[in-house]
């Protein structure tokens, strides 16, 4: 039986429903200690979710290049459709056979960047670059 693994938007995800737990019971404990730690846990970690948005939000390039997926010693070819410093969104054929971590090649630029898939949609998958 494969093994179940949590992309990084699920995490993502769960990172949010974390942060809202933690604020519903900083609002429900009566013990003031207990709720300055909770209060302080939340700050933490709505920090690193700010940090986290940043980076994705940053420098963007819309781009029409070609590319192409290397895994499992097989190639995959894909459009890239945004690029940053920190990550692509790239179109392809089959976005369930991408594993979660893969090699994108940029052979008009002659770049190669090691990813970690984040999301993936019908026709399109999201990375971020190692």
């Amino acid at each position: 039986m494969g093994d179940i693994t949590m992309t990084d938007t699920e995490k993502w995800n769960e990172r949010r429903n974390q942060v809202a737990r933690y604020r519903v019971l900083a609002q429900e404990t009566t013990d003031p200690l207990a709720a300055g730690l909770l209060r302080d846990i939340v700050s933490e970690l709505e920090e690193e979710l700010v940090d986290i948005d940043e980076q994705q939000t940053t420098a963007t390039d819309n781009v029409l290049e070609a590319g192409v997926l290397e895994f499992h010693g097989r190639t995959v070819s894909c459009l890239v459709r945004n690029l940053s410093e920190h990550g692509a969104a790239l179109d392809v054929i089959s976005p369930r056979d991408v594993p979660d971590r893969f090699t994108l090649a940029l052979p008009l630029e002659g770049t190669f960047h090691h990813c970690h898939l984040i999301w993936r949609s019908e026709a399109e998958i999201g990375v971020t670059f190692r």
